[in-house]
């Protein structure tokens, strides 16, 4: 079996993300946090594979996860500004991504 490390297995499945290959990053991603289930980077990656997925009521879930631990998270902030307006919640929106620019301007 080939040796990785778990921050180049977080590329990895970046990159799978980005080549829209998003189950294969989900099922990843579920397979590492069987493994290391406090990592944070993993638990985002998730949340992004759903948001691309756009399956919001699990991305939401991991976003808020992530916000309980690290509330200065900017992809978690993001991530649930999106999902709050297409969900026509536009106060919990822009609130969202005015904490997310605060951390990125």
């Amino acid at each position: 079996m080939a040796k990785i490390s778990l921050r180049g297995y977080n590329r990895d499945i970046e990159q799978l993300i980005k080549q829209d290959k998003i189950d294969e990053a989900i099922a990843h991603c579920k397979y590492i946090l069987k493994l290391f289930p406090k990592n944070i980077d993993t638990y985002r990656l998730l949340g992004q594979a759903f948001l691309e997925n756009q399956q919001y009521t699990e991305a939401s879930d991991i976003f808020k996860r992530i916000l309980a631990v690290t509330p200065d998270d900017f992809i978690s902030n993001y991530g649930i500004s999106i999902i709050s307006e297409d969900e026509g919640n536009l106060d919990a929106a822009i609130w969202h991504m005015e904490r997310a620019f605060e951390i990125q301007p």
